[in-house]
């Protein structure tokens, strides 16, 4: 399991889209952190919760987990290669749940990135427009957990869902689609049932004050059941298909 969880991450890490994601990811970070500190006037910053929001900026991590999860899976059966890891690793179970891991680990590696970024461009915002830091390091310290966690769990789903869609353009295609469109229309219209979506569950656990969404320990609870479920449903299509 180690070795393949090894392999996994050497393709991860090796994959030019990856590097691409990762500058992405960076670039928005930079981008929306000074454009946030920058623009906003000094009352939408001194607040605790206003300086929480600008030390954890974004989401994007999650956003490039989902989709390094989902090329893990789909890179493979797309060019070919998942028929000699299949050869490799005769248990397919293995191979998913090395996948898993690995997308997982990257999505903590991420929200680390996007953390530093964000933390230390709000700090350096601050002081250069002479505002106080009045966010706790305890708050702070819950920021970048739940980023950290959040990352990691959406590193999760995109393998679950790769995995059972197998098809690349179909699986970004289908995770885009259910993210902006229906579980906003879902949330939108029947908030009680919408707020179980993976996207809502997420806002939740990154502590968003609307008040139709779940507590922050829930969010995370139904993130959690969303991967289980996904990657349990995953192993067993995986392991029953032909890979032809």
């Amino acid at each position: 399991m180690i070795g393949q969880t090894r392999a996994e991450l050497l393709k991860i890490r090796s994959t030019r889209t990856t590097l691409g994601l990762v500058l992405a990811m960076v670039a928005l970070v930079i981008l929306v952190a000074l454009l946030h500190g920058l623009l906003s006037n000094v009352g939408e910053l001194d607040g605790r919760n206003d300086q929480r929001d600008l030390f954890g900026t974004g989401g994007f991590a999650s956003l490039v987990a989902v989709l390094a999860g989902v090329l893990v899976i789909t890179s493979e059966y797309r060019f070919g290669t998942i028929r000699p890891t299949f050869l490799f690793s005769p248990r397919r179970s293995t191979v998913v749940e090395a996948k898993l891991l690995a997308s997982m680990l990257t999505g903590i590696v991420l929200a680390v990135v996007e953390e530093a970024l964000a933390c230390g461009i709000g700090y350096a915002v601050l002081a250069g427009r002479g505002i106080p830091v009045s966010v706790r390091g305890g708050d702070l310290t819950v920021v970048v957990l739940r980023a950290l966690a959040d990352a990691a769990l959406w590193g999760g789903i995109g393998v679950g869902v790769a995995s059972i869609v197998r098809n690349q353009i179909g699986s970004v295609i289908a995770l885009l689609g259910w993210l902006f469109v229906v579980e906003s229309v879902l949330f939108g219209f029947v908030p009680s049932v919408g707020r179980f979506a993976p996207g809502q569950a997420s806002e939740a656990f990154g502590g968003s004050s609307n008040d139709h969404l779940l507590s922050p320990g829930a969010g995370a609870a139904v993130l959690v059941g969303w991967v289980a479920a996904l990657v349990a449903c995953g192993i067993a299509l995986t392991a029953r298909r032909d890979v032809g």
